[in-house]
């Protein structure tokens, strides 16, 4: 399985100005585009907000094509002047009045969410169809590509698993529906439920993982893949930078837009 992903796919951490702007770009066409959750931006055709000066993010790329296949983030607490830790999460759950409990404290250096995870509508079916056009040109996807796309979803969050354990940010929340929280228990990856479902571009709910437990209770099937994700991620951000004491931190600031 690892192998045949990587033949297909590469692993980006996003550090540049350049592999951000891929990633910005992608959310444009899934999150404002194909899916109408955001405002069109007709200058730029980028998706971004105030929460991505406080994140890392990551790309699946895919090789034959340049293409970007995925993309996530990993938001870091910013307490500075606000109550609560100022994530993305408690936001959408506060406009719905719902609270988040853990059920202990974290500290918030040892906290981060994943958000904005983003697959575009042809590799999420593989299908042609005119509107991928402008992105696929005449490319036709073979069938072993084909049979490896459900994996994309999957290993985006073995990438944010990976990269949490680099960083040290052992807590995890993320904003998910509960169909999705179901496909990544059935790889091991088993996220609790800490808050009241509300109606946010469909039922979604607060969930909760522990790094360390992910990365120890994961399924075997897909443990070499992680290893491969985690051994990639870990190359690129030593050499991108974090080989400091701090290092999410001075990686942070060298990445922010």
């Amino acid at each position: 399985m690892s192998d045949d992903f990587f033949s297909v796919f590469r692993i980006v951490f996003a550090a540049t100005e350049d592999e951000r702007r891929q990633a910005f770009l992608l959310r444009h066409q899934v999150y404002c585009e194909e899916l109408g959750y955001e405002p069109i931006d007709k200058k730029n055709q980028i998706e971004t907000d105030e929460f991505d000066r406080q994140s890392l993010h990551c790309l699946i790329e895919h090789r034959v094509t340049g293409l970007t296949a995925g993309c996530m983030r990993i938001v870091f607490p910013d307490r500075v002047g606000v109550d609560g830790y100022r994530l993305p999460i408690e936001e959408h759950c506060r406009e719905h009045g719902i609270g988040i409990n853990v059920g202990f404290n974290i500290h918030p250096d040892s906290l981060c969410e994943i958000s904005r995870v983003a697959i575009p509508r042809y590799f999420r079916s593989g299908k042609f169809d005119e509107s991928a056009l402008s992105y696929l040109g005449n490319f036709v996807f073979s069938d072993q590509e084909r049979r490896l796309f459900p994996l994309i979803g999957i290993s985006l969050f073995l990438c944010a698993t990976a990269f949490t354990g680099l960083i040290k940010r052992h807590h995890v929340l993320a904003m998910m529906e509960n169909r999705f929280q179901r496909l990544l228990a059935r790889s091991g990856i088993t996220f609790s439920q800490v808050g009241g479902s509300i109606e946010f571009r469909g039922r979604r709910a607060a969930f909760y993982i522990d790094q360390r437990c992910a990365e120890k209770e994961m399924r075997d099937s897909i443990r070499p893949l992680y290893r491969s994700i985690q051994g990639e991620l870990s190359r690129q951000f030593l050499e991108k930078g974090g080989r400091s004491k701090n290092s999410a931190e001075h990686v942070l600031c060298k990445t922010s837009i």
